[in-house]
């Protein structure tokens, strides 16, 4: 788990018994946000893990500890389906007219928060999950879901969530596991869905005049226009603005104008996404020296007029049978949050939350 108000000092990837994980050796910081970013009105309490049906999923689980909540479902996935402070409203999006559903003939978007692998193969990446996982409690204060088997990308996901006690706070450690009999290469693929109508932020680095094109890179999808109004390019932060996306053309097929995506090499391990006065802060680990997949992204955002998507990839990592691909992250929920437009403002804010010495 990424600590609380630490910041990376090292992250590399490291051999566990049969696993390939993330490493993360960090330093000691103090609380990560001021007290009063914790809604108001949440009442703590000790984490619970309850199964209760979620909008027709009957066979779902809610984690909650008084201050956040969060929904998996396993009749279908795995999936995060749901993340709120204790009074507030999901921040992931849930497409209506596929709530509830399963047992698909073809891959479905749905929303909420997946985990796919990189790169993008219709074969491997789309592969469906669209029946139901195997769900446990571990030590009564994790749920461990296991989906099935994915033959025609040789993997196995697994997903372990956490909320631990007396913080907004949800820890994921998600897997990748060779199931093949040879070896396999792919990247892990965080991506939560988020409601329309917030502000992104993603770090952009910068490095010395020597550095020339080892850092910076910004990668741009073929549908990507320069001069979409949604972006804001600073110099160390972009934002994306999704009350700027515009409506896609009614009837058009294909990609649609209001579509559009962007990725960075950023090693910050972080990004966010404001919606209302609600700030989402995901933290990731980064391994410097890794190869990352799409161009050498970390993070990327793609946004069209019903979403946007928060993504961050691990590197690109060769695992033989049995082996599994381990990233784990960690989502911390604000409220009460305003941040200003200019970048330096905004990071000020926004350092607040990742509390960087």
């Amino acid at each position: 788990m990424i600590p609380a108000g630490s910041r990376f000092r090292n992250v590399r990837l490291v051999s566990v018994g049969s696993a390939l994980a993330f490493m993360v050796i960090a330093g000691v910081g103090g609380p990560v946000a001021p007290a009063h970013a914790v809604d108001a009105n949440a009442q703590p309490a000790a984490p619970q893990i309850v199964k209760r049906d979620y909008r027709g999923w009957h066979n779902s689980y809610r984690l909650s500890n008084g201050i956040i909540e969060a929904h998996v479902v396993t009749d279908i996935g795995p999936r995060i389906m749901d993340l709120r402070t204790a009074t507030g409203a999901n921040l992931l999006y849930v497409r209506e007219a596929e709530a509830g559903k399963r047992g698909e003939d073809k891959w479905v978007q749905r929303g909420g928060w997946r985990l796919w692998i990189a790169p993008e193969r219709t074969e491997t990446t789309y592969e469906l999950d669209n029946t139901p996982c195997t769900a446990e409690i571990v030590a009564g204060v994790t749920l461990r879901v296991t989906g099935p088997p994915q033959p025609s990308a040789g993997i196995q996901k697994q997903v372990d969530v956490s909320i631990p006690a007396g913080e907004p706070h949800l820890h994921l450690t998600a897997r990748i596991k060779n199931i093949s009999e040879h070896p396999l290469t792919y990247a892990a693929w965080s991506l939560p869905v988020l409601r329309p109508g917030g502000r992104a932020f993603v770090p952009l680095d910068v490095g010395p005049a020597t550095a020339f094109d080892a850092v910076r890179r910004l990668m741009l999808w073929s549908y990507t226009e320069i001069g979409d109004p949604r972006y804001r390019f600073d110099d160390r932060l972009i934002q994306i603005d999704h009350t700027r996306v515009p409506l896609p053309p009614v009837g058009q097929s294909g990609r649609h104008d209001d579509e559009s995506k962007i990725g960075v090499d950023s090693g910050q391990g972080w990004a966010a996404y404001l919606l209302n006065d609600t700030l989402l802060v995901k933290r990731f680990p980064h391994q410097a020296n890794g190869q990352y997949p799409d161009g050498g992204a970390t993070i990327e955002v793609y946004s069209s007029h019903e979403f946007l998507e928060l993504e961050n990839l691990s590197p690109l990592t060769t695992i033989a049978p049995g082996e599994e691909i381990v990233l784990p992250e960690d989502w911390w929920v604000f409220t009460g949050v305003t941040v200003p437009l200019a970048q330096d403002d905004a990071l000020q804010v926004l350092e607040k939350f990742l509390k960087r010495e």
